[in-house]
């Protein structure tokens, strides 16, 4: 069990800075801006244990935590990669309550520690999932030098062409308008809490039953953050955000967020690689873990 925690950080636990042992890379050549979909890389997780090993730093959505990359995190482990699983700011076992936290900003801080603890010489995969792609967007903006790629699993994508006002405009007008037992308090201290049922129907339709029942006693209630932090115009620059290789993976099966929204934002950001899963919910990780450990895999070994 020890060796496994040495590779494996919930950042969740008093945010002490890591031992972080990552692999060395030099190269962040930009893909050309076409749009391609790529299929499972054909690769088994033998071969992939014997490249180098990358760190990979997993970011979750709204209302989630480190908690629920749990395959995903053994899988990389077992083929001897790092994984750093930061809980959000009032989320997993964060020790912060949701009304203590006040800006984006500070929502954001758990990810940008582990961040700063990345040596200057090295790079991370940085893999955002729902919501956490704006975590990862303001990553991108403060810390290019230390990302390798910058990967979207069915998230919310904002670019220098495509705002965090804009994305929000397209998000309302295409996401489902039936959130079940779900319930979003509007106001201004908006909070939003998944119901079981909307979790079950909407989110995990095609994950096991004991994962629906995790996320059941698990989750926390969330805020949509829109304060100037996140929604000025400079929010993402072409200096920095722009500078960082991006990869998106949509989920074709996805009901939340529907292909056609993840398909757009990924090309609304010209020079985005983008990959379809085929069989996959919003909720990846859990439903196809293995499809989903191929890519990423395959990803860290391109942008190096």
């Amino acid at each position: 069990m020890a060796s496994l925690h040495s590779r494996f950080v919930f950042s969740s636990q008093l945010y002490p800075k890591p031992n972080l042992l990552l692999s060395k890379s030099k190269a962040n050549a930009m893909l050309s801006p076409t749009f391609t979909f790529k299929t499972t890389p054909n690769c088994t997780k033998q071969d992939q244990s014997t490249a180098s090993s990358r760190h990979f730093v997993l970011v979750h959505g709204l209302c989630h935590g480190g908690w629920v990359w749990y395959k995903l995190a053994t899988l990389l482990n077992g083929a001897g990669h790092r994984v750093s699983a930061p809980d959000l700011a009032a989320c997993g076992i964060h020790p912060k309550k949701l009304e203590e936290v006040n800006t984006f900003e500070e929502y954001c801080e758990p990810l940008m520690e582990v961040m700063e603890a990345v040596p200057a010489d090295e790079k991370v995969v940085l893999v955002g999932h729902s919501n956490g792609g704006l975590s990862v967007s303001l990553a991108m903006e403060r810390f290019p030098q230390k990302i390798s790629a910058a990967v979207f699993v069915s998230a919310a994508m904002p670019s220098i062409t495509n705002s965090f006002v804009s994305i929000t405009k397209k998000l309302v007008e295409d996401v489902r308008k039936d959130k079940k037992d779900s319930k979003d308090v509007s106001g201004p201290r908006r909070v939003f809490s998944f119901g079981p049922e909307d979790l079950r129907t909407n989110y995990y339709q095609l994950c096991a039953p004991e994962d629906v029942t995790l996320a059941t006693m698990l989750v926390r209630p969330g805020k949509p953050f829109f304060d100037s932090s996140v929604s000025r115009d400079d929010f993402v620059t072409a200096e920095n955000h722009g500078s960082v290789s991006r990869v998106y993976v949509v989920c074709n099966q996805g009901r939340a967020l529907p292909r056609q929204t993840q398909i757009w934002m990924a090309e609304m950001s010209p020079g985005t690689e983008t990959i379809e899963l085929d069989g996959a919910d919003n909720m990846p990780m859990l439903s196809v873990p293995e499809e989903l450990y191929s890519h990423l895999v395959d990803i860290s070994n391109r942008y190096q």
